[in-house]
């Protein structure tokens, strides 16, 4: 009997989810700015209710970025703690993979092409390509990578027929005309379970030094954002 802690805290929700043999218990919380507050009550909560321990676990599965970088910080840090204190497995997922899966499970999607976006703000989006085929198996068509606003436009444009989903901020205020192609929608902790499952059954859970996350945008930016705010907060 499997059992596999998942994380998410990538974007403005806040998910935990356990399976354990063919019982999953999820906790889903959409709070922004609320994560170091809600987090480690969630893990709790699952576990508790599965009246498992920590060390009990076979792996953890964790959404890695792109997205929030205090967010991502947040989630990653409680996995380290629990991964490092147990010597538990992880297996790293792509944020915007997860929002396809999500996707896939919440809106009964067909096949076909995905656009996953994030908003990763000054006019620049996270973006995914990826394609669900008829068992609903998600496909990489293209790495993940940050575009511009105009690029981003432009790629959706070229291709109507694909599905975009998850955060498009003000994306389509400059092409209304391609919004009816967009659902808005957050990864949910729940739907990196199978994919947590399929790779730790085949082996390919990884230590969790090994284990980077991935932001697309430097650290900088970050920074600059932090020094911004704060300037703000004084002004007001």
């Amino acid at each position: 009997m499997t059992t596999i802690l998942a994380v998410d805290t990538s974007t403005e929700a806040c998910s935990v989810a356990l399976q354990i043999g063919d019982k999953t218990i999820a906790k889903f919380a959409d709070e922004p700015r609320s994560h170091s507050r809600l987090l480690m009550p969630m893990v709790q909560q699952v576990l508790a209710e599965a009246q498992i321990k920590v060390n009990q676990l076979d792996a953890i599965g964790v959404s890695i970025g792109p997205g929030s970088f205090t967010g991502l910080r947040i989630g990653f840090a409680a996995v380290q703690g629990m991964a490092f204190g147990a010597d538990i497995p992880v297996v790293p997922v792509s944020t915007l993979e997860l929002m396809v899966a999500t996707y896939a499970r919440q809106e009964s999607a067909q096949a076909g092409e995905i656009v996953a976006l994030l908003d990763a703000r000054m006019s620049e989006f996270n973006l995914g390509r990826y394609r669900l085929d008829d068992n609903h198996h998600i496909l990489t068509v293209e790495a993940d990578r940050l575009l511009s606003s105009e690029q981003a436009i432009e790629l959706i444009a070229a291709n109507q027929r694909v599905s975009v989903i998850g955060d498009a901020g003000g994306l389509f205020e400059s092409a209304p005309e391609l919004k009816s192609q967009f659902t808005p929608i957050y990864p949910n902790a729940m739907d990196i379970l199978p994919l947590a499952q399929t790779e730790y059954s085949a082996q390919r859970a990884v230590a969790i030094e090994t284990v980077d996350l991935v932001y697309l945008r430097g650290t900088e930016a970050w920074q600059k954002r932090k020094r911004l705010r704060a300037t703000e907060e004084q002004v007001n």
